[in-house]
């Protein structure tokens, strides 16, 4: 009895196994031809044209009116170092065009520093500069080293800008002196010292947010400075001493500090760097002019300075007591300005005298006075007076 109630439980058992088994073996196969038959490609949302982003620019794909131009060095990091080169929209071939040299942040790249807009492209265009950028490269632990980082032009980084500038004007109409700067951070380390490295081959320089300095000579009165730091950077204190040393030997630069700016960059800088270098390219143009496309260039003459003397208590330049004059002498700027409180006024004696030594800013034009008081180059209201309120 037992036996046979056991017996149709066992088969039944084993009917159901045999189900499953063929089920799973059904799925399977089922599964596998899916599998292998080609599957429709799921349609994709059209992008917005808002949501479709340009490339940025690389090497190999390189803005239109962007050239690259390359100079062989000595240094084991920069074996051959890329010059991006952004040709104007405008230029004429039998005048000498200015070139604006922007040096990158640290190891930055020079091609972001000539594509795309901004004010330093649009004055580019209007004025005829050519803008040149170079990609220099350094570890950190030799920033300091002056026999491997590119900050220290006297041991290969100077001769690559000078060089490049030979190659690039054997192509285009390009003024190898006369050179407009300007760099930010790392880039204002190199610019400030090819400034006082070859300060015959530059007309102005914008130095923004340098960290330390060399010192300057009375050579580096002929050019034209602009100094401008936070005065939340930890580095604020030298800027103001380098400031003094540039006075002491001769300069009269346009220095301007920011409230709660730390290391960085700011519209507002970049409005006065663009002021600045267009009105000293047109300061100095006819100097530039001067000199016919075959001519080489030739240094101004060197002569005594007696601005310098007012400064030589706080910083003593060196010995040498010859120094080429700047481009605008201190007495023939139209107004000055007092870094207390950042308002400026006719250039005048009795501003001279309320005006603290340290504290006096000489300001080349109206335009640059309104904003390096914090006013619209264009705005109304600045302090357009002498110290008595009389209109000018």
């Amino acid at each position: 009895m037992k036996e046979s109630v056991l017996k149709p439980r066992r088969n039944s058992v084993l009917l159901t196994w045999a189900a499953v088994l063929l089920g799973f073996s059904v799925f399977c196969g089922t599964a596998r031809i899916l599998l292998a038959a080609p599957q429709p490609t799921p349609a994709r949302a059209k992008p917005s044209p808002t949501a479709v982003a340009s490339p940025s620019p690389t090497p190999e794909n390189l803005p239109l009116n962007v050239e690259k131009f390359s100079v062989k060095t000595a240094s084991p990091l920069n074996p051959e170092v890329p010059f991006y080169v952004r040709i104007p929209a405008h230029y004429d071939s039998n005048v000498r065009a200015r070139v604006l040299f922007r040096c990158p942040v640290y190891n930055g790249d020079g091609l972001r520093c000539v594509s795309g807009g901004g004010p330093f492209m649009t004055h580019a265009d209007e004025r005829g500069w050519f803008v040149i950028a170079p990609t220099f490269k350094q570890t950190g632990a030799d920033t300091k080293e002056r026999s491997k980082s590119y900050y220290y032009p006297e041991t290969w980084s100077g001769n690559a800008v000078l060089e490049v500038l030979d190659l690039i004007a054997k192509k285009y109409p390009i003024a190898t002196n006369g050179l407009l700067m300007q760099g930010m951070s790392g880039g204002a380390q190199f610019v400030h010292r090819f400034a006082i490295w070859a300060p015959e081959r530059v007309a102005a320089v914008a130095v923004n947010s340098s960290s330390w300095f060399d010192d300057p000579n009375p050579k580096s009165a002929q050019v034209a400075w602009l100094i401008t730091i936070g005065e939340a950077d930890p580095s604020c204190e030298n800027s103001v001493e380098f400031l003094d040393k540039l006075r002491a030997n001769g300069a009269v630069p346009l220095y301007r500090s920011y409230i709660g700016m730390v290391h960085e960059g700011s519209s507002k800088v970049d409005e006065l760097n663009v002021l600045f270098l267009k009105f000293y390219d047109e300061a100095t143009r006819a100097k530039l002019a001067a000199h016919p496309m075959s001519a080489p260039y030739v240094p101004p003459t060197p002569e005594k300075s007696a601005w310098a003397q007012q400064f030589q208590t706080r910083a003593t330049p060196t010995p040498a007591s010859v120094a080429v004059p700047p481009p605008i002498l201190a007495n023939a700027m139209p107004l000055v300005g007092d870094m207390k409180d950042w308002k400026f006024y006719k250039n005048e004696p009795q501003a001279l005298q309320r005006i603290d030594r340290d504290d006096l800013i000489y300001l080349p034009s109206v335009e640059i006075a309104r904003m390096w008081a914090g006013k619209g180059a264009e705005e109304d209201g600045g302090q357009e007076t002498g110290l008595n309120g009389a209109p000018y």
